[in-house]
Parts: structure tokens; sequence; C-alpha cells
């Protein structure tokens, strides 16, 4: 998704919909012993020599401000070959220790609120874009902006109608975005390079119904098999856009086009149940896009398939440089290689940022109080030398007002056979959470099974962890029967 949730409008539909560690060394080969006349009892340093090397150990990271932008209101996006900062309406690019400043979108649509920044999109130096709307939410006019190099403006929704962008990608020397207005509906635009004249199946091809075609708000163009929620290309030359078929409740698919003139529908039903309204797709090396899903989806070469699950779920996916898919799973950050996720990371507590990039250097950027960087410490409690134990639950939504009582919550814990000694508590931590303090790592223990047996869906953890003025929620015993 690339339009920031904090200014959604939901009169206007508005959503604008981007290795860690190293590999342990290679042992040492053992020499080649040479024949004497009588054995010789082996030192106490040769043999720890001859042993099996300790197996590294996985640093515990944690968000280290940046100091270039200590004291600024900014925003972290990553792009192809660079890492952008935003405030107020300049863009800057992360040089070394500082930033530079690179350009500003326009400032205009003063009876609007004027504009502000949503996002950041392309590559360095030639391709930056940037994606800008209006502060009014019924007249957002969003409008993928081209601030370095050679391209054109492409506004969806002109004049205040309602309109949304999607995404936006590159494709050999071509950069594409696609949207929706109600002038000329679902639609692929060329923003920078050569044209591109393909043109998505309409809906009587992709063997939609009238009736869904009508519903299919198809604007004064012909109406699509597949309105297009996300859109990504990859490196070989093939352009997949994602939605529902034939806008179909529960129907997700994808529109390839990995031959020349030509695209074809592949119905992704058997692999994942729904997508989110604003998809995310990753683009990595050659013809690889993972589709941030349940569970997470791969093309490449004109298939898609799941990736393996783990007991978290998988979030903030982000690819490296070298073309590694990454992400975070509960408190730990994952690396997917050779057919499985490995571990390269952890956190002292569970974490979620809305960026997260890995630069050439293998530093990992998040957007944590500004702009940080995530480095080791070594002041980290682990759950086995913990004087303060806690249980973390989950997000708050934003859904919830402040005096929000969590029934459901409450309700599974009030059945906890020492439901005296815990407490349901919400607290702010870069965003409100909820979380059970107990008495110690074993009454923890029991907490999560608790939680896992009566509440499905839910990943609690073990954490050392004290919140601050939290908000206590009554948990009322369940009588018994």
């Amino acid at each position: 998704m690339i339009f920031r949730p904090r200014i959604l409008s939901l009169a206007a539909l508005a959503a604008l919909a981007l290795s860690c560690s190293k590999s342990p060394p290679t042992p040492e080969k053992e020499a080649t012993a040479t024949p004497s006349a009588a054995p010789v009892a082996p030192s106490a340093s040769a043999s720890a020599t001859s042993a099996e090397p300790p197996k590294a150990t996985i640093p515990t990271l944690f968000p280290e401000p940046f100091e270039g932008t200590k004291g600024m209101w900014v925003d972290l996006f990553a792009i192809e070959g660079a890492l952008i900062v935003t405030e107020g309406l300049r863009v800057g690019r992360i040089v070394e220790e500082r930033v530079e400043w690179i350009g500003s979108i326009p400032d205009g649509n003063q009876s609007l609120g004027g504009n502000r920044i949503s996002s950041v999109h392309g590559f360095w130096p030639d391709g930056v874009d940037v994606l800008y709307t209006t502060n009014e939410g019924r007249a957002l006019m969003p409008t993928l902006f081209p601030l370095t190099g050679k391209g054109v403006e492409r506004r969806f929704g002109p004049g205040g109608g309602l309109g949304w962008i999607n995404g936006t990608t590159r494709l050999g020397k071509t950069t594409l975005v696609v949207g929706y207005d109600g002038d000329g509906g679902h639609r692929i635009e060329t923003v920078r390079g050569p044209t591109w004249v393909q043109k998505p199946l309409d809906a009587e091809k992709g063997g939609c119904k009238e009736d869904e075609v009508r519903k299919a708000w198809s604007g004064d163009e012909a109406a699509l098999a597949l309105p297009p929620r996300a859109i990504a290309g990859t490196e070989a030359g093939t352009l997949v856009t994602l939605g529902n078929l034939c806008e179909r409740d529960k129907s997700p698919a994808a529109e390839v086009w990995d031959q020349p003139g030509k695209s074809r529908i592949v119905e992704l039903g058997s692999m994942i149940k729904e997508l989110g309204y604003f998809p995310k797709i990753l683009r990595g090396k050659g013809d690889d896009l993972w589709i941030e899903s349940k569970p997470v989806l791969h093309y490449n070469g004109g298939k898609f398939e799941a990736l393996p699950t783990l007991d978290k779920p998988l979030q903030n996916l982000f690819v490296s440089p070298s073309g590694k898919l990454h992400a975070i799973a509960g408190r730990s950050i994952v690396r997917f290689d050779e057919g499985k996720w490995t571990t390269i990371a952890n956190f002292p507590r569970p974490m979620r940022f809305s960026t997260i990039a890995m630069d050439e250097k293998e530093t990992i950027w998040v957007s944590y109080s500004g702009v940080s960087r995530l480095r080791e410490t070594q002041n980290a409690e682990t759950e086995d030398n913990c004087a303060t134990p806690f249980v973390y639950l989950y997000e708050v939504s934003w859904k919830n007002d402040a005096k929000y009582t969590y029934p459901t919550t409450s309700k599974a814990l009030s059945t906890f056979p020492a439901v005296a000694d815990i407490g349901l508590v919400e607290y702010y931590d870069d965003g409100r959470r909820l979380g059970v303090t107990v008495k110690s790592k074993e009454q923890g223990e029991a907490v999560i099974a608790h939680v896992k047996a009566n509440m499905k869906d839910e990943h609690p953890e073990l954490i050392c962890y004290a919140p601050r003025s939290p908000r206590v929620i009554e948990i009322k015993a369940a009588k018994s029967k």
C-alpha cells in the first residue's frame, strides 16, 4: 500500500496504493596428520581446535535514531538505489550521516488545504517520483509527480472527483502508474520512457457476467476483467497486476504479461483466501516478485507458489539489494533462502515499522522516531534472566477508542486459573499495544498457552518488558459452574 492510513478518506476510498547477518565462517579444514613413531596424547588446546566451531549467535537489534534527521518530522521511503526522507513538501536523500535535499513538490491547491507528500517511488538518480495529494479528504486528487529526470505528471480524480492511485512500477525504461477515477475508470498510464501500449483484458474476454461488469466502476472505458489494486514489473520484463477477478468477493487473481503483446489471468484462490484492498508486491532480482499475502506468494518464470509459513505471521516484507526476501515474524527478522526461513536477528520486543529497508552495506533502516538504523544492543534482558516478564498480545486497532475494554480478550483471560495474579494493560510503544503483566516466566508461559487455546489466530510472546504508564483493563474472573 502506498498511501498512509492516517490520511485515508473513507468517502474517497483514497488509498494511494515498498542479508542482515553474514553466514558463519566456514570451519578450517584439519591439517593432515604426520606419522610418528609413537602416539602423542592430544593437548587441551588441540582438542579445542578440532572441536566443532560454536554456532553463530543471533544478534539483538534495536532502532538507533539517525543523527542526520534529529529534530525533524520526517518520513522514510526506500527506492531503487537510495533511501529517501520527506519533510513537509521537500524530498531528500540520505548520504552517509546527513540528508541531501533534492527537490520539492508544488505548493498548490491552497483552497483544499494545500498539498502533502504521501510516498516516494522510482529509482535514483533520474527517476524519483513523488505521490502527493491535497489535505482535503473529500478531494484528494492523487498525483504522481516526476521530481528528477524526464517524466510527465499523472493525476487521478482531477477537479476533486473520486480517484486514487494503487501503485507504480518500472518496466525496463518505462515507468507505469495504476489508478482509478470516475472519468477513465481503472487504467495503467505511462509516466516515464516509451509509452506502454498494451491493455489489460476487458471484462467480457475475462469471462465476467453482465451484472459484474456494471459493478466494476468502469468510467468511460471498458470494464476490466481484473481491476488492478497493485502493479509490479520484474527486471526480466514481466508485468504483474493484482486484484479480484470480475470484482468477485474473495476471488484473488493476477494478470501477467510475460509474453509480448499478450496477458493472461492466473487465479490465486487455491493458495490465498483473499487480497487486502491494497496488496503489496515486492520486486527482486531477475524474474522474482513476492506478494505480501497470507501465505506469502512468490512469482518466477510464469508460476506462483506459496512460501512456507512460520508460527508467527510474516509482516514488513523487504528485499535486500542482493535480492533476498526478508520479513519480521513476531520479534525476529527472518530471511528466505534455499527454501526456508532463517532467523538472522531478534528485537527485545515485537516491533513493526511503516518502512524497513536494507542498504548496500547491509544496514537495516526503519521508520522509528523518524528515521533509525538497527544496531546491535548488549543491554537487552532475556526471558531467562528477567525481572519483568511480560506477555505481549497485539497491536491495538486505530478503530478502538481510548476507553475500549477489549471484551473478547478479557473474556478469554477471565478463565485463566490464576486470573487474580495477572493484569491486562494497554500501553504506548511506538503505537498502542496490549499485553498481560505476570509474576514469573512460568506464569507467562501458562498465559500464552491459555490465550492460544482460547483465542484463534493470536500469537502472544513472552518478553522482558515493563510498560510505562499503562492503562489497566479490568478482568472479571469467570464464575465457576
